[in-house]
């Protein structure tokens, strides 16, 4: 089984990612041995071309490795228009799981120039071999990477020199190809292209391995066996670069701009070494072309700086080159010792080898070759992210620029999409590599130390923020989840309860002081502000779930209530969720445009994205029947994109846990249907057969979780919602550890749903597994069925949904002075002055009397930062079973009046409806519906300091009778309001019989 080898290899040993466990047993090492002495691995592992897998690999026995093909993925499909590119944007190159090098070609296409940022299918063009790339990224144009391309050249040299120099005309270098001439599979690329050299690609974790065949001029023509090394080529901006060629060496660095070419930049450096006489060089630097001269300094000009090499006629030229994020020395040492004393044909076939192990933690036996290659291929890009980034050494250049080295035994991990991966693919590396995702939460918890803050997608050393959400935050609390918990857990844990509490001024939350002051981001903010708030409540569920497995209970419950501001943006009447502002939701918002309300979704896709409680967003959209209607109609599209639809968008990542909500409606059948729709209609084995952008691996995750019947539908938990897997028998089998998991289902891959489960030997009708079951391993035995059964249909059979804290007060409306930055009543950012309160007799703890009717409030006995009112949503508030003849509330609205209805809950089962109205808090003489103004104060403080001088209010609103024969067991506070924002301080209850008369 592969695992990550440590670092710090033996002189002369390969380094390939990441972990503890051998890389070769001594069998197989010396089986390898005997295969190259014998010449039999000369030609390297079997290929995949680029149009088709051979004939000699179909049927239902192909392997894991052979069923792997890279092209998928890299065709873009002009006829869809959903929102994002309609390909998965990968890239056929080669690389190591989880390798630092990311040697590929990237294309160019000549007809209208277009060169995507990557490898682009339809392309006629090469234009260089790079040593990095991103797989999947959106930012079409300029995903980064793609440092120092190499374009071979056979063209007639000028005097010793190139004709041109690239930095003014680099498309006369670039290279044609046909498909036909590709060969691809993991760890290995290859081509012949225009002019008759054949390029192969193979690497190990930080050095590139390539091999340049150079044809032997025809009779009467002249032909040069030349290497260009564009050392300023990368894809996007770039700042300045160096190169120096020294004998058969050839060293440099280059200054560029991250993913989406938006803010950070990074430096990267290469040493190359040449296994052939180097027999002439040069270098350009800029317009000028050099001949003999060894070195050149490029500024801020795009190929500015590069060299060429000139080698025998008809050469066939091996390259090694390391890569560094610290420097050229460590580059170098990265190659020596990653490569030392093995050809381009030994790498490749070890390379071929990591693979195989890294591919065989997932076993699934049964199913068509066409669905083992897009299962296998999905594994595998699942694999390339996130990304080693420590050298052999141990050192890696920290987000703070300072050189930092790596504890012995680990590796510094680095490139995550945070808002993308936190839903799948997180879950599936800590699952399928356990140690690799202690080390990914050490690495994320290394970054926020390094820059007191957690950005949320990170690009090398970079702290970037992009999409929505917090969500690193989830992927630490998921992977802990999942058992990789070697990690500083308790550093993570607090620094994500530093950074999201108020004042929150570390915070790189948007609007992260509203949304936690007064639990949602108000409309006007735009900004994806109401799916903002969704991430964002997800975010909290994975630090409370973080908490509570450390213990922190005080932390666990200040979040959980967090976790629960999902339905301040539920809107109970249309029954939706919808934006809200600070007057009320907007109910003529069109959900079914993106608008600048929902990130990369609609509001129908990010509707069902309330993974943490779906139980309770079932119960709010109206119970199941109606949520299971309105379920079907959205899945009648599964891929529908976000202009002007009501459908699905399953190739985006908002819409990945929706076909799970139908275990919750307790008909897991109709998962399963959702689930193969979308395998069969969205996916298939050409190179557009990737749906959307891979987003690092992230959507071919969901689609290796949805062929295994398992899903992680509750980030931050390790809950498995079950849906049936789609091979007869798969096993999950953990790299460097003893947890596995089986599932056997004799006959799944021909009928889709689930007759009879059993767990361990134990039969359940439950249609989730329990985070026990996901961190111990187990065996799972399915009976399938061509038909809908019972199994799974009961109400106690229901996944769990996670509703503590949705009780609890949610607001912190009360500031010290000087502090105004620790709460917020209104969307305004203005508070209740605590000090003021305590003269106005609304001490913490103090009573408060409503007149002669017998109510008597209490003002919320709460520490400063603590909230103290409900917003309310339906909270309820038990009522120790009282005898009374009357109902009081304590509060005011902001940005009012506001109003709802309250139930009472009787102990005899009954109840009675309750109007609540309030006021708003600033209405000089103008009190409405009655309330008394119990609370006077003048002066409310502001989060940016100081305070104003307007006078607010609390109120009383006016006793309501109840039933005096019958005993208050809670109160429900009102699902919502009818506009502005409700607090409510207390309630009371009174048994003055006075009232009822």
């Amino acid at each position: 089984m592969w695992a990550p080898a440590a670092r710090q290899p033996a002189p002369g040993s390969p380094s390939y990612p990441p972990g503890r466990r051998r890389l070769l047993t001594i069998a197989l090492v010396l089986a390898l041995a005997l295969a190259l002495a014998l010449g039999t691995l000369a030609a390297g592992p079997a290929s995949v071309s680029a149009t088709t897998v051979s004939p000699s690999l179909l049927g239902r026995e192909i392997s894991a490795f052979e069923a792997v093909d890279p092209f998928i993925g890299t065709e873009l499909d002009t006829t869809q228009n959903k929102g994002n590119s309609a390909y998965g944007n990968t890239w056929p190159g080669a690389t190591v799981p989880f390798g630092m090098v990311q040697s590929s070609p990237t294309t160019y296409r000549s007809s209208d120039g277009d060169q995507k940022g990557g490898y682009e299918y339809t392309a006629d063009r090469i234009r260089g071999f790079g040593m990095t790339r991103l797989s999947g990224t959106g930012c079409e144009g300029r995903f980064s990477g793609f440092d120092f391309p190499v374009l071979p050249y056979t063209g007639e040299l000028d005097d010793g020199g190139l004709p041109s120099s690239p930095a003014t005309s680099i498309t006369d270098y670039y290279l044609g190809f046909d498909h036909a001439d590709e060969e691809a599979d993991p760890g290995y690329y290859s081509v012949e292209l225009a002019g008759g050299v054949e390029a192969e690609l193979t690497a190990t974790t930080r050095t590139a391995v390539s091999r340049y065949d150079f044809p032997k001029g025809q009779k009467g023509q002249n032909s040069t066996s030349t290497l260009l090394l564009d050392v300023a080529g990368s894809n996007n901006r770039v700042f300045g670069s160096e190169v120096k060629v020294e004998g058969r060496t050839v060293s440099g660095w280059v200054e560029t701009a991250s993913v989406c070419d938006e803010g950070g930049r990074y430096k990267a450096y290469f040493s190359t070494t040449f296994d052939r006489p180097v027999r002439a060089h040069g270098t350009w630097q800029g317009s000028d072309v050099r001949p003999g001269v060894s070195s050149a300094a490029g500024g801020e000009t795009k190929h500015g700086a590069g060299a060429w090499l000139v080698f025998d006629e008809g050469a066939k030229v091996t390259a090694k080159t390391g890569l560094s994020y610290v420097s050229v020395a460590n580059a170098e040492q990265n190659a020596t010792s990653e490569t030392r004393g093995r050809g381009f044909d030994r790498v490749r076939a070890e390379s071929a080898e990591v693979w195989k192990d890294a591919l065989g933690t997932v076993d699934a036996d049964g199913g068509t070759r066409e669905e083992r290659v897009k299962f296998h291929t999905a594994l595998y890009h699942s694999l390339l992210h996130p990304n080693v980034f420590d050298d052999v050494n141990g050192q890696y250049l920290g987000y703070d620029g300072k050189v930092r080295e790596v504890a012995e035994g680990r590796h510094h991990y680095v490139t995550y999409a945070g808002w993308d991966i936190y839903r799948s693919q997180a879950q599936l590396v800590a699952l399928l590599f356990p140690e690799v995702g202690s080390d990914i939460n050490q690495s994320i918890t290394d970054m926020v130390t390094q820059t007191g803050s957690w950005p949320n997608w990170p690009h090398l050393n970079q702290a970037q923020q992009k999409m929505s959400g917090d969500s690193l935050q989830s992927v630490v609390a998921s992977i802990d989840a999942f058992g990789s918990t070697d990690y500083d857990r308790a550093a993570a844990l607090a620094s994500m309860r530093t950074t999201q509490t108020l004042p929150a001024d570390t915070t790189q939350r948007r609007h992260g002081y509203q949304y936690a002051s007064v639990g949602f981001v108000e409309n006007r903010k735009g900004d994806s502000a109401t799916s903002k708030t969704l991430e964002y409540a997800v975010d909290d569920f994975g630090i409370a779930r973080l908490a509570k497995r450390l213990g922190d209970e005080e932390t666990y419950d200040r979040f959980m209530v967090r976790a629960q501001n999902w339905r301040h943006v539920f809107d109970d009447e249309s029954k939706h969720i919808r934006p809200r502002g600070r007057t009320g939701f907007d109910r003529g918002f069109d959900l079914g445009e993106r608008g600048d309300q929902f990130e990369q979704a609609t509001g129908y896709q990010y509707g069902w994205m309330v993974p943490h409680n779906v139980g309770t967003l079932v119960e709010k959209r109206g119970g199941t029947e109606t949520a299971t209607e309105s379920l079907d109609k959205h899945t009648e599209q599964l891929d529908a994109g976000v202009h002007d639809v009501t459908g699905a968008y399953l190739s985006n990542q908002p819409s990945f846990a929706m076909p799970y909500v139908y275990n919750w409606l307790r008909q897991p059948h109709r998962t399963a249907d959702v689930l193969r729709r979308a395998v069969d209609e969205m996916y298939d084995t050409t190179p557009s057969g990737l749906p959307g952008n891979d987003d690092l691996g992230s959507l071919s995750s969901w689609y290796v979780w949805a062929n295994i019947g398992l899903f992680p539908a509750v980030p931050g938990a390790a809950d498995l919602v079950v849906s049936g897997p789609m091979f007869d028998r798969v096993v999950l089998d953990s790299a460097d550890s003893r947890r596995k998991i089986t599932l056997n289902a004799p006959g799944a891959d021909r009928v889709s749903y689930v007759k009879s489960l059993k767990v361990d030997g134990r039969a359940t009708t439950r249609s989730s597994l329990s985070e026990d079951f996901t961190r111990k391993g187990g065996r799972l035995d399915f009976t399938m069925s061509s038909e809908p059964g019972t199994w799974g249909t009961k109400a106690s059979d229901v996944p769990p949904s996670y509703t503590d804290g949705a009780d609890a007060r949610n607001n912190i409306g009360t500031t010290p002075d000087g502090k105004g930055d620790l709460g917020s009543l209104d969307v305004s950012d203005n508070s209740l002055s605590r000090e003021r309160l305590a003269e106005a007799g609304a001490a913490p703890g103090a009573k408060l009397p409503l007149g002669d009717t017998g109510i008597e409030f209490t003002w919320p006995d709460t520490e400063p930062g603590e909230p103290d009112n409900w917003i309310p949503h339906g909270q309820r508030i038990p009522m120790g079973k009282a005898e009374a003849t009357g109902i009081s509330f304590l509060g005011l609205a902001t940005n009012g009046p506001a109003q709802g209805t309250a139930t009472v809950e009787y102990t005899d089962g009954s109840t009675q409806s309750v109007p609540v109205q309030f006021t708003d808090w600033t209405p000089g003489t103008n009190y409405q519906f009655g309330n008394e103004p119990l609370v006077t104060t003048t002066g409310r403080n502001r989060a940016a300091g100081g305070s104003d001088t307007t006078q607010a209010k609390v109120f009383a609103t006016s006793p309501r009778l109840l039933d005096p024969a019958k005993r208050v067991a809670a109160v429900v506070l009102p699902q919502g309001t009818d506009q502005g924002i409700m607090h409510v301080f207390d309630v009371a209850l009174t048994d003055n019989a006075d009232l009822h008369r």
